[in-house]
């Protein structure tokens, strides 16, 4: 029974080290550039501009509906 559980906890270790050394490995590749990277640069730019867009859109709308609004009110 003593030996089941050394060998458990052996591999358990063996698991917890390899995922260690492999987020170790993901964290140095994430801060590596190439091409790609560029592309989703340019691509989160564009979500960022359009969601600016949509911002300014939505402003316009709440005016016009707080005008909208008064115009109610004022005509009860």
């Amino acid at each position: 029974m003593k030996l089941k559980k050394t060998v458990l906890a052996f591999f358990i270790s063996i698991i917890i080290v390899t995922a260690f050394l492999s987020m170790a490995g993901r964290a140095t590749y994430a801060q590596s550039s190439d091409a790609s990277d560029q592309a989703v640069l340019a691509k989160l730019e564009e979500v960022l501009n359009n969601q600016k867009s949509i911002m300014t859109d939505l402003a316009s709308i709440k005016e016009e509906l707080r005008i909208i609004k008064i115009r109610v009110t004022q005509s009860q």
